[in-house]
């Protein structure tokens, strides 16, 4: 019954409207490396959300970026998230913005699913960001 209820969201979004999801969704299990992910997050694989948290920048520095991380709002960002509490994210080819400060929300298409390189898990999570706010 509790995956019917975390799943209702994705029943009543319009096509047009993001799918309202949290960290809460995203980062309530353990997650271990090769794991199946759960229903509820998988569910959200290639749809437009709605997610928020803090905004990091992905490499250091100061000036507009194209690429962050949003980490799960919950951890205070104190310490080091866990893999499923971030989401990294890619503006569009050539737009930037400036580092916003505090709890942001982000709109846009969320891929679920580990992401390797060199053989290691570098994502779970990563996001087609279309707007900040």
């Amino acid at each position: 019954m509790k995956t019917a209820l975390l799943l209702l969201p994705l029943l009543l979004a319009s096509a047009d409207e993001p799918i309202k999801t949290s960290f809460a969704v995203l980062s309530g299990y353990v997650w271990k490396e090769g794991m199946t992910l759960p229903k509820d997050v998988t569910a959200l694989d290639g749809k437009q959300v709605d997610i928020s948290g803090f905004m990091i920048r992905e490499v250091p520095g100061s000036g507009p970026i194209n690429t962050f991380l949003l980490i799960n709002d919950a951890c205070g960002c104190n310490g080091t998230p866990k893999m499923n509490e971030i989401v990294f994210c890619a503006l569009p080819e050539g737009v930037t913005i400036e580092q916003k400060p505090g709890v942001v929300h982000v709109v846009g298409k969320l891929y679920v699913g580990e992401q390797k390189e060199d053989g290691a898990v570098v994502a779970v999570y990563s996001m087609d960001a279309e707007a900040v706010k």
